[in-house]
């Protein structure tokens, strides 16, 4: 008998590569977001069932019947405003688990956050799970209440696990990494800041979501945490000269002071008519992510390699070139 499964934000980057994933292992599949999202990346094969999560009433519906629910739906624009971090990740996932709980469903997957963490304490690095807690911007504290609400349903009876996956990448993007790939593609010459030397931190999308349903079917990694990023750990001027090769582009050593990148994802979030605000696609660098730039994060993958998981992707290196050629295939890339 097929497992079912429900998948939280589908429309979204994960969500959608997701759906085709637990597609593609035999599972049965249903899929809800906001009833006016764009479902045109939606994998055909799943169930629809809208909903919105901030909106009690129109949750139980959608976990009837379930057997996993992977709850990949949150808000993480860092421009958004306090009250929509609360009622989408603590409060909506609040809505979601009481009503699974209440359908009986065996097992909860849901996504988190680095920025959990706060100000990483440098005498433990590379980061792992068990880390202590100390959000500093609304994307942190809105998921550490998020996963409070997970593990207070774990301890009730509803067995959870939480990931934290690095920044994903791959085919169907049309924000984050797709964009700064598509930006380089236009220039003639790729300027590389060689000052800039922090961690970029990265997995491929399909070892989040093969990460997501592994977990899933093992017991033992119900009440755990696990980071999910892959094994590189470029400089940001090591990551965009790769980026800059597997495009066939020509680079330029450059030297960027890192405070005119800080006064500039400033100017981005907070400006009348900012860059930030102004756009109208994902990958934004905005006020809360200001310190970004210069801090070396380097999450570590141990624990979930620890169960035998493997990356199909261990390296942004085998990585980057297959996602630009998807992203050529789909006409993102000119």
């Amino acid at each position: 008998m097929k497992r079912r499964a429900l998948v939280t934000g589908a429309c979204g980057f994960v969500g959608g590569h997701l759906v085709d994933h637990l597609l593609g292992e035999g599972w049965e599949v249903r899929a809800t977001d906001l009833p006016q999202a764009d479902r045109s990346r939606l994998p055909g094969g799943a169930d629809w069932v809208p909903a919105d999560l901030t909106q009690r009433d129109t949750v139980p519906p959608v976990v009837q019947g379930m057997d996993v629910v992977f709850h990949t739906a949150h808000v993480a624009d860092s421009s958004a405003p306090w009250e929509r971090f609360y009622r989408v990740n603590a409060q909506g996932t609040e809505h979601l688990l009481e009503a699974a709980h209440r359908a009986s469903v065996e097992r909860v997957v849901s996504w988190s956050s680095y920025s959990v963490y706060g100000k990483f304490n440098k005498d433990r690095v590379p980061v792992d799970e068990t880390h202590p807690v100390g959000p500093k911007d609304s994307l942190g504290r809105s998921t550490a209440m998020q996963d409070a609400v997970v593990w207070r349903y774990h301890d009730a009876g509803l067995p959870a696990t939480v990931l934290r996956p690095s920044t994903p990448y791959g085919a169907r993007g049309c924000g984050g990494l797709a964009e700064v790939l598509r930006r380089m593609n236009r220039l003639p010459v790729v300027p590389i800041p060689m000052n800039h030397t922090q961690r970029v931190m990265s997995v491929h999308v399909k070892d989040v979501v093969r990460a997501a349903s592994f977990v899933a079917e093992k017991e033992e990694t119900a009440g755990e945490e696990y980071n999910i990023t892959d094994d590189g750990q470029y400089s940001s001027c090591a990551f965009l000269s790769l980026l800059a090769e597997a495009l066939g582009k020509r680079t330029l050593p450059v030297l960027v002071p890192r405070a005119l990148v800080k006064a500039g994802a400033w100017l981005a979030a907070c400006g009348p008519m900012g860059w930030a605000r102004a756009r109208n696609r994902g990958g934004r660098l905005g006020k809360d992510r200001v310190s970004f730039p210069t801090v070396d994060f380097v999450p570590s993958n141990s624990k979930i390699k620890s169960l035998d998981f493997r990356f199909v992707f261990p390296d942004p290196r085998s990585g980057i070139p297959e996602t630009i050629k998807e992203l050529r295939r789909e006409g993102y890339l000119e």
